[in-house]
């Protein structure tokens, strides 16, 4: 890209986002409308499509950013889609004062993300993340003391954090099983979990992808037995969501947390989780607004926007009125996914995280911690390089390449590992210079 052009995206100001992102988007943020009236104009081939994808996120064009696992730039239309909700909330305050009104929203949005993520609308509830979304299932669940949580040791803090409060608090035991270092199998994996169950086990809990090495887990085999044995599954789909083509019905899972600010697109500050529906009487909600009050009590529980909306978002409290700007954002990442096509989307992840091994396998004694076998990796990939301090090269690359991937610590060397997470919105380019940086480390 020319220097001058990188400098025109790099100074974008609010006036250009709103004039050069889609006109579908800005013309269809009504209260009442599908988030994308007008489909985007999308390229026709390969080349061209991928050099668009790579302007739609608003970003700073100067830098390879590669830590998409970790947190990703907000895509153009999802932006200017915040803003103009913002701007109609502001102005249309006697529409949004109406608890009907909200209800209609609430109901339109909740249908939306569970058509494309493949479920119910009473199985939706919005959250400001997957850590929010995990905490309101350990929080909601009956456990008791002894009663034990299989998960493992390589979870993400966000995800243990909330089941150790319950161990502290209550007694339940947490047993973490150790995965291999890179794992050969799903069957491997199943049979790791299945050695660790008792009569006393009640939850298993772990990522669809693993934030660390990337490993892609057997969702369905795990959710399988998790049923099989009468055992609540919770996943971890942070890393999943928006990098994998997936069903939520089709993994069988009793619980499942993202988040939109990652692999989507969307605005930061909005995720969901997925009650399946059979376990909405199971799960005390952490925010109660709108279950009705019973005598003694004789006043109901009445808030704005509970009324007359999907089962998960009535009984777990429903965000909506106060997040409706951003999950209008993040409404808009999903008309990107389906108009790019979620299948084609994959497909590209893992043909740049392929390029990105067959590349890197060149720089001597690296050793790979992503799993290679087929099925077991998508868009992320991890290696450590022998006798170099993990965050010493992160902090070379950042500061003389402006290259940025994480430091993941716990991964096999003392001396940290380094995560490549990589998007459509990368290039073989970007890869390019990750290597010509990591060449160019000063030696030892």
């Amino acid at each position: 890209m020319p220097d001058d052009a990188v400098k025109t995206l790099a100074r974008l100001s609010r006036r250009d986002l709103l004039t050069t992102t889609i006109a579908g988007t800005l013309g269809a943020a009504t209260l009442a409308g599908p988030a994308s009236a007008q489909p985007f104009d999308i390229p026709s081939t390969s080349r061209e499509l991928w050099q668009w994808v790579r302007v739609q996120p608003v970003t700073d064009v100067r830098n390879a950013w590669m830590d998409f696992a970790s947190v990703g730039p907000t895509l153009r239309s999802g932006m200017a889609s915040e803003y103009r909700s913002r701007e109609i909330q502001s102005t249309e305050l006697p529409a949004f004062a109406s608890g009907e009104r909200w209800s209609q929203e609430s109901t339109r949005l909740a249908t939306r993300f569970a058509q494309f993520a493949g479920c119910d609308s009473d199985e939706v509830v919005f959250t400001r993340g997957t850590g929010e979304a995990l905490s309101f299932v350990t929080n909601g669940l009956d456990l008791a003391s002894g009663d034990e949580v299989v998960t493992t040791s390589r979870e993400h803090p966000a995800a243990l954090s909330p089941w150790l409060v319950e161990m502290r608090r209550r007694g339940v035991v947490v047993k973490q099983i150790d995965l291999p270092g890179t794992a050969t199998s799903g069957a491997q994996i199943v049979q790791l979990f299945t050695a660790a169950l008792s009569d006393k086990t009640r939850v298993l809990a772990f990522s669809h992808i693993q934030y660390a090495e990337g490993t892609v887990m057997p969702v369905q085999e795990l959710c399988q037995l998790a049923r099989q044995r009468n055992i609540i599954s919770v996943v971890d789909g942070a890393q999943a969501f928006g990098m994998l083509n997936f069903q939520l019905r089709t993994l069988q899972c009793d619980f499942y947390a993202t988040s939109f600010h990652k692999w989507l697109g969307g605005s930061h500050g909005t995720g969901m989780l997925y009650v399946r529906r059979d376990m909405l009487p199971r799960l005390w909600p952490s925010e109660a607004r709108g279950i009705d009050a019973s005598p003694p009590v004789v006043t109901p529980t009445v808030a704005l926007g509970n009324d007359a909306v999907p089962a998960a978002l009535h009984k777990f409290g429903n965000v909506v009125p106060t997040l409706w700007p951003a999950l209008r954002g993040s409404e808009s990442a999903l008309d990107f996914h389906d108009q790019v096509n979620r299948t084609r989307i994959e497909a590209r992840m893992r043909e740049l995280v392929l390029y990105a091994r067959m590349r890197l396998q060149q720089l001597s004694g690296i050793q790979f911690i992503t799993p290679p076998t087929p099925g077991l990796w998508a868009g992320i990939l991890t290696f450590v390089l022998p006798g170099r301090v993990a965050a010493d090269v992160a902090g070379a690359l950042a500061r003389i390449n402006r290259v940025h991937i994480q430091v993941v610590n716990g991964v096999d060397d003392a001396s940290g590992a380094l995560r490549l997470s990589l998007h459509i919105f990368n290039s073989h380019d970007e890869i390019e210079r990750l290597m010509q940086g990591l060449l160019q480390l000063p030696k030892l």
